[in-house]
């Protein structure tokens, strides 16, 4: 088998048939579709009822990492494919080019796509830096390959890669800065993550948090981003990060807090104070069981 495409399906009943059909028209390579459901309860599964692909079902959410890695476990590919359940590959012939890529570059562990927005416009390119690298005293520099980190909607993966690293971290769980760790734990195996711009996906994007409170979302998006930092950056640096998160999130909450109080309900202000009061929140627990009093 050439490719295995993992499709984590939560809630995906809008999108989740066009992308596993867009992987079934795929040709110039075998390829099997794998979609690992996380206890959809908006109907994700009938849609999956007449398409050819083996589907495994959870009784609870796995998240991104975890669901990736159960996917794996029944794969066989060469290489394996992580696409996002409401993102869909543009030609037939796209699997096809990236196996042709990454077999011209062995330097290669994985690489990424060009991700596009419903409107054609670029999503999101690969980043060269990671999360505030810039303020962190850990050396970067000898880390092969110029890109850091590419975007998790769309990820092509050398088997042997996603072996050795035992997949992604489920510490990260439900979906945040997973990707950014996997990207940079495949560099220290000293392999270059690529760029395949040729392929293109349509992503949506943001379809699973589009119904949650900014407050929700901003929580756990900071803590997974204090996780990755955690685990990657030095202890003084972890602190001085979220004492800046802290700073900021804190002026930006008030003057948003106050703009709210002139403005209807839900609106544009409100919604920015429920994301960094989350932002407040998380950083400022993180910094009591961190700093000593007087710190």
């Amino acid at each position: 088998m050439d490719v295995s495409v993992i499709i984590i399906g939560f809630n995906s009943a809008n999108y989740i048939a066009r992308c596993v059909e867009s992987v079934l028209i795929q040709t110039g390579v075998t390829c099997e579709t794998i979609v690992v459901d996380n206890a959809s309860t908006d109907g994700t599964l009938a849609k999956l009822n007449n398409l050819k692909c083996k589907v495994i079902t959870s009784d609870k959410n796995l998240g991104f990492g975890p669901g990736n890695n159960k996917g794996f476990s029944v794969s066989t590919g060469r290489y394996v494919f992580l696409l996002n359940a409401d993102a869909w590959l543009m030609k037939k012939d796209d699997l096809a080019k990236l196996c042709q890529k990454m077999d011209s570059e062995p330097k290669w562990g994985m690489a990424g796509t060009k991700v596009l927005s419903l409107d054609g416009s670029v999503q999101c390119l690969p980043d060269v830096q990671y999360p505030a690298q810039r303020h962190v005293h850990r050396d970067f520099s000898k880390l092969p390959g110029k890109i850091a980190w590419i975007l998790g909607a769309s990820m092509f993966v050398r088997r042997e890669i996603y072996q050795k690293l035992g997949g992604f971290d489920p510490e990260f769980f439900p979906a945040y800065s997973e990707e950014t760790d996997f990207c940079l734990r495949v560099r220290e195996l000293s392999y270059e993550i690529g760029y395949i711009p040729e392929v293109a996906v349509t992503h949506v994007g943001g379809s699973s948090e589009n119904l949650s409170d900014p407050y929700e979302s901003s929580m756990r998006k900071l803590r997974g981003l204090l996780k990755f930092r955690q685990k990657h950056y030095p202890p003084e640096d972890c602190v001085f990060l979220a004492k800046r998160d802290l700073r900021r999130a804190r002026f930006r909450m008030l003057w948003n807090n106050l703009i709210s109080r002139l403005q209807p309900p839900n609106s544009k202000a409100w919604m920015k104070y429920r994301r960094y009061r989350g932002i407040w929140e998380v950083s400022r627990k993180f910094l009591e069981q961190r700093v000593a009093p007087g710190d």
